[in-house]
């Protein structure tokens, strides 16, 4: 899937689709995710509670 960024103010965000929070399988009004870098990757998983 390829996405583009979006200006928001003076940032930058990405929009996530549906699908997406599907497959992460987290409701975005209640729950977090937790991201990280690795080696120029940016890896987004539901937050580990």
């Amino acid at each position: 899937m390829k996405k583009k960024f979006t200006t928001v103010g003076n940032s930058w965000a990405m929009l996530f689709t549906k699908t997406m929070i599907q497959i992460l399988e987290i409701n975005p009004e209640t729950e977090q995710v937790d991201i990280k870098f690795d080696n120029g990757k940016v890896i987004i998983q539901k937050e580990q509670i």
